[in-house]
């Protein structure tokens, strides 16, 4: 007789607790219980913060499922799809394939995923802090920046690096930021030329108050606590941009700062998010007992599930105390399903909170009495040291936190090979991405906003504006290629999201990819010095202003709901080889040449009669267009022409509006014309000259 199957999605407190109540329960031969989780481990998260700052080793906060749920089938796939209709999973096996598990019931515990997008760079600069990875990573970022630090020779630098900012004033902000300021403060004295005073923790908070859960005077004395250590807080204020400088707040200010760890911002599990079912803010909505609406065999729990709980008539809040009850009381339910008895409706009391916050201090908060200081921290401790999943945990960590308590935490990180890395960087406008004369470390293709090119002038001392780049362009690769230090500057125009590629693996790339070491090697012979030859042409585009040679932009502007015969009116009417496209404040938001209308003839050939008043400006236009300020100087202009082969560029104005174009003949045409006039100078001079 073949086997009911019961399967669990999420190997967290609330799937781990169901299945090992359900192993307990049912009996082996007659049901098969497995058990879908990407790691082969369950993480204590309350924990996270101390691996982070070397308080307690990785492996200890992780404990193996294999060895946790005997007699459960432990599988690490990723499930990609749910046919709830069907009864079955999708999952991508070990060879690559898509392959189906039929189930007679299905527990969704997945949880939820960090979501930094609600911040502009975020997801590139900062550091999540939801599994062993993140903990591991983060570090080895710390030490690795009291390490930089150590030798830094520039006061400015070495405040940077030891400058470490936490976003978030809930139970993971707080936590965070206590352990790092501990680690970094006490691990400074192993350094040379770092002391304590040189450091600076941030914790940045919307509201007025740190930890909301817990009772007003708790939060009073943490905060007062943790300034006592040094950490610095910023209430009642929002991060509203993080770059590779620091972070920028809401009301304009920057906190800069070489580490930042965002400790908010959740989103649904892509899994959840595609699943047919009512939802509530992104989490399953469940009936009382956990049943998902309309699925008799589907039930859903833990964070990514909205469960009503019947004690306090809300639903249950996405901590550990709740998930691991939801767990035991479906592993019931689903066996009183089984027998065709009455399920039984989630109900739990929150037995308290409790949160350290560094030094030796806790603030804790449980059955309605209020615990602080040593005595809080020490419950804290032995609680989650009783509620870490084995018993071989337990003692590791144990004896882990009674060394903390007389030995110094190991500063030990190894080091990976980030010149072999591709990654993605935000910068904000004004961010330098690199200096001139800085080494050569990564090459940058631009995904997102603009930059411009700065060289240094030695008879005026000072940074010109010398090329502007844009989305799909590239930089970087002249000093990778012939092996020496940055002979430019790059700065961010607007803002800019970049993906960077490490030393080794562009040389790799650009070395054994055809089409890629074919463009490189075009970009730097296009990107040469060209004025060293022409000497004579630079002279005197320096001395032509933008509006020496600026002209009206030619016929009518578009706006981006125009139809597509409006399009082809306008450029037939006027003969344009461009037209800029503006949006309702007048700004450049695109630019639509003949080679976007070519294509669109091209696919308007397959289109239904009528089809073409479908297509309108925005769906053929050249978003986030290469423009020019107007008080760029002209020879930048040239440059960027000449970098992205335009013959045509529009001209803005500081707040991006449209001002007027220039043309390349048109720069030509005075540059030849002066150099006429020069010419027959020199020659009338030389003609009149006195002998002697």
């Amino acid at each position: 007789m073949s086997k009911a199957t019961i399967v669990i999605l999420g190997g967290g407190f609330a799937g781990v607790k169901c299945a090992k109540t359900l192993r307990k329960l049912l009996p082996k031969e007659q049901y098969r219980l497995v058990v879908f989780n990407r790691e082969n481990h369950m993480v204590f998260h309350p924990l996270l913060a101390e691996v982070a700052s070397a308080a307690i080793q990785t492996k200890h906060v992780a404990a193996p499922l294999r060895q946790l749920l005997h007699g459960v089938k432990c599988r690490t796939e990723e499930v990609i799809n749910v046919d709830l209709d069907k009864n079955f999973i999708e999952y991508e096996a070990y060879d690559r394939t898509r392959r189906q598990m039929f189930y007679d019931h299905l527990v969704i515990a997945c949880g939820n995923r960090a979501n930094f997008g609600i911040v502009p760079g975020m997801d590139e600069q900062a550091f999540p802090l939801k599994n062993v990875g993140d903990a591991l990573k983060l570090q080895a970022h710390i030490i690795d920046m009291m390490e930089k630090a150590e030798v830094c020779d520039d006061p400015r630098k070495r405040d940077w690096y030891l400058t470490f900012t936490v976003i978030g004033g809930g139970f993971s902000g707080v936590e965070v930021a206590g352990e790092i300021n501990e680690f970094v403060r006490k691990s400074s004295k192993f350094f040379e030329t770092l002391t304590g005073d040189m450091i600076t923790v941030n914790l940045i908070h919307s509201g007025q108050q740190i930890l909301p859960e817990v009772n007003s005077s708790l939060r009073d004395f943490a905060q007062r606590e943790m300034e006592k250590h040094g950490v610095k807080f910023h209430l009642g204020v929002r991060a509203v941009q993080a770059s590779r400088e620091g972070v920028t707040l809401d009301s304009g200010a920057l906190i800069p700062s070489a580490t930042i760890v965002c400790t908010i911002g959740t989103t649904p599990h892509p899994l959840v998010a595609r699943l047919p079912v009512e939802n509530i803010k992104g989490r399953i909505a469940t009936t009382k007992d956990m049943n998902v609406p309309g699925f008799r065999n589907v039930w859903a729990i833990g964070d990514c599930a909205a469960v009503p709980n019947e004690a306090s008539g809300q639903l249950s809040p996405p901590v550990a105390q709740f998930a691991e009850r939801q767990g035991v009381q479906l592993a019931h339910n689903i066996v009183n399903s089984i027998n065709g008895k009455p399920t039984k409706p989630f109900s739990h009391v929150s037995q308290g909170s409790l949160c350290a916050i560094g030094g030796h201090n806790a603030v804790a908060e449980i059955q309605g009495m209020l615990f602080s200081g040593f005595i809080a921290w020490f419950m804290w401790r032995a609680i989650y040291l009783f509620k870490l999943p084995s018993l071989v945990q337990r003692i590791k960590v144990g004896i882990e936190w009674f060394c903390d308590l007389v030995f110094p935490r190991d500063l030990v990180y190894v080091k990976t090979d980030t010149s072999r890395a591709v990654s993605r960087a935000f910068y904000g406008a004004g961010d330098y991405i690199f200096k001139q004369g800085d080494p050569a470390t990564d090459f940058f293709v631009i995904e997102m906003g603009d930059v411009e090119v700065l060289a240094y002038n030695q008879e005026t001392g000072t940074e010109e504006v010398v090329a502007v780049l844009g989305p799909g362009d590239f930089f970087g690769e002249a000093a990778l290629v012939t092996s020496r230090s940055r002979n430019a500057s790059v700065r961010a125009r607007s803002n800019v999201l970049v993906v960077t590629m490490g030393r080794s693996l562009f040389t790799e790339m650009s070395a054994n990819l055809g089409p890629l070491r074919d463009a490189i090697a075009k970009a730097v012979r296009r990107r040469r010095n060209v004025w060293k030859d022409l000497p004579d042409v630079r002279k005197v585009l320096d001395t032509l202003s933008l509006e020496d040679v600026m002209e009206p932009v030619p016929g009518e502007v578009l706006r981006t709901d125009y139809f597509l015969d409006g399009i082809l009116e306008l450029f037939c009417q006027h003969r344009l080889d461009f037209c800029c496209v503006l949006d309702a404040s007048d700004k450049v938001v695109g630019v639509v040449t003949r080679s976007d209308l070519l294509r669109t003839i091209e696919a308007a050939s397959t289109f239904e009669v009528g089809q073409d008043d479908v297509v309108r400006v925005h769906h053929i236009m050249g978003h986030e267009p290469i423009v020019i300020k107007r008080g760029e100087g002209t020879a930048c202009a040239v440059n960027t022409m000449r970098e992205h082969g335009l013959k045509n560029l529009p001209v803005v104005d500081e707040n991006d509006h449209l001002v007027g174009c220039v043309r390349i003949e048109t720069i030509l045409s005075h540059v030849v014309t002066e150099l006429s006039r020069r010419r027959a100078i020199r020659v009338t001079q030389e003609h009149i000259r006195p002998t002697v």
